[in-house]
């Protein structure tokens, strides 16, 4: 009796990378929505991947295969290229690129780091410098939390001491003990 209600699988899925059994009732020629999407991106595929030459509907040229980054990509890769510059222009370019790695990365505005550089007088809050770049955005790597701007020097310093005051300390006595060995050395050249 059990056997009666349950329908037979003898359809299957036609995406070839499923083949999944439908039941047989039904019109539904994919199981899911995915697949019949997914069947849609093979067939164009392999259509495309029997060209050897498209026209471009950017540039309107007809030109070889290789010329896109993909067989199955409508644009050549210069105009493709082309488009991507504009927009990268056209949101901002690199204002707008640094903007959203300061909200990605560290959770700032470019206001509230405009804001930083201007506490901070547009100076590195280690060595006091002026930068004519960027200044860098410093942040505890274990708590994620922004401390303050830095030149690059600095930054790539506290960097790989890897956060560690105690490496940083003992790198400044290095230097100032073979400072006073350097200084007493000339010294003893001078008098000799």
């Amino acid at each position: 009796m059990q056997e009666a209600l349950t329908p037979e699988l003898d359809k299957r899925c036609e995406n070839p990378e499923c083949r999944q059994g439908i039941a047989n009732g039904t019109r539904a020629i994919y199981c899911s929505v995915t697949c019949r999407t997914r069947a849609g991106h093979i067939r164009r595929q392999e259509k495309a991947s029997k060209l050897t030459h498209k026209v471009c509907p950017g540039c309107q040229e007809d030109k070889p295969i290789d010329q896109y980054t993909n067989p199955w990509v409508h644009y050549c890769r210069v105009c493709t290229n082309a488009k991507g510059r504009e927009r990268y222009v056209a949101k901002g370019g690199s204002d707008f690129a640094y903007a959203q790695s300061l909200k990605y990365n560290y959770g700032l505005s470019m206001q509230e780091y405009q804001a930083r550089m201007e506490a901070q007088a547009g100076r590195c809050a280690i060595c006091n410098e002026e930068s004519d770049r960027r200044l860098h955005v410093d942040h505890d790597h274990q708590t994620g939390a922004v401390r303050d701007l830095l030149c690059e020097w600095c930054n790539h310093a506290i960097g790989k001491a890897r956060d560690d005051p105690a490496r940083l300390r003992a790198m400044a006595d290095y230097l100032e003990r073979h400072a006073r060995a350097a200084s007493s050395g000339t010294e003893d050249e001078a008098s000799a």
